[in-house]
């Protein structure tokens, strides 16, 4: 097991062991306050572009949903007539200067998140660690008149207009701890600062509710299962009414969220086996199994398209974020507020 697995497995209550960090807690608690404070009081000179910047994080370790809340606003704001583009950290990359990323950019140079979001959002990407160098960088070079950090809410050496929260529905937020005790690089009483809570799920459950807060619940509809070279598409449903045994490949922040989406559409956990691997793994192409079915997710697919593969039987589910109306309404009205006060500066 994987030390990531063990930080989890404590942060989500399985064993607790973390706890022994807890005499780091009080110093943890300074620096992040320290952070937050010389943001607000403007003591940080964090960069302010001079079109509305959007961030869409969380507050804890792992994935919660912010890639395809990213590609749902980036299509959104182009349905409103915006020119969305993208900055990321490019989890991975080993870039020395912001880096555009494009289509058919590789992964193993620009991380696997971006080429997914190239892929599917069709916007302007940049990558570098400083999101608000990849900022300048987008601005100088496109045409964009708004920006999307696909995470980078504790960047605060990059202002932002909006910050959008994603929360984990099975989750929450743990043990409700700090790093390395708990999953948290912010205190909970952050979420009662940001714009908007959003969780990836169809109902509000009781990691939710217990945080008493105002969370839009936006469901991940999955589209049709894409074979790994994109040549071929198939129906959810028609490809797991049949007894077909599939491996479920996952390299992702909470692949058991993955497992769940597959079980709604039908695939039964006795003709399925789990894989998985740590967030932003590197596949070889022994990872991936030689016989059977396989279903990955769109980010890992990304990865695997460039190995030699001897298994032709592998598939991956794209899927999509459906934002409700009242959410789509709440962001436009106070996306109109900012652009007038840009428009004053």
């Amino acid at each position: 097991m994987s030390w990531e697995s063990l930080f989890t497995r404590s942060w989500y209550g399985r064993c607790g062991w973390t706890h022994l960090f807890q005499p780091l807690l009080p110093m943890v608690k300074k620096m992040v306050s320290q952070k937050r404070e010389a943001f607000l009081s403007g003591a940080s000179n964090s960069y302010k572009a001079p079109v509305p910047v959007i961030v869409v994080g969380n507050i804890s370790v792992g994935g919660t949903g912010k890639s395809p809340m990213v590609v749902a606003l980036c299509e959104l704001l182009k349905k409103q007539g915006y020119r969305p583009g993208i900055v990321s950290r490019g989890h991975g990359a080993k870039v020395d200067t912001p880096t555009p990323v494009y289509m058919d950019s590789m992964a193993q140079d620009v991380g696997d998140e971006p080429v997914m979001l190239a892929r599917r959002a069709a916007c302007p990407l940049v990558v570098f660690p400083k999101r608000d160098e990849a900022v300048k960088f987008l601005l100088a070079t496109t045409d964009v008149n708004i920006i999307i950090s696909d995470d980078g809410m504790q960047h605060y050496q990059l202002g932002r207009d909006i910050e959008i929260a994603m929360l984990d529905a099975q989750r929450g937020v743990g043990n409700g701890q700090l790093l390395p005790v708990g999953p948290l690089r912010e205190p909970i009483n952050r979420l009662q600062e940001v714009d908007f809570v959003v969780s990836v799920s169809a109902s509000l459950t009781e990691a939710l509710t217990k945080l008493n807060l105002d969370i839009t619940l936006a469901p991940l509809v999955p589209i049709r299962l894409m074979s790994l070279d994109g040549t071929q598409h198939i129906d959810c449903h028609e490809a797991f009414v049949n007894n077909t045994k599939w491996h479920i490949i996952a390299g992702i922040g909470n692949p058991e969220r993955f497992a769940d989406t597959l079980r709604r559409l039908g695939l039964r956990d006795e003709l399925s086996s789990h894989h998985w691997f740590e967030d932003h793994h590197v596949f070889k192409a022994e990872d991936i199994p030689t016989d059977g079915a396989v279903i990955m997710t769109e980010k890992d697919a990304v990865k695997c398209q460039s190995l030699a593969l001897s298994n032709a039987n592998i598939w991956y589910l794209p899927v999509s974020l459906a934002l409700p109306d009242h959410f789509q309404q709440r962001f436009l009205e106070k996306l109109t507020l900012i652009k007038m006060d840009h428009c004053h500066e």
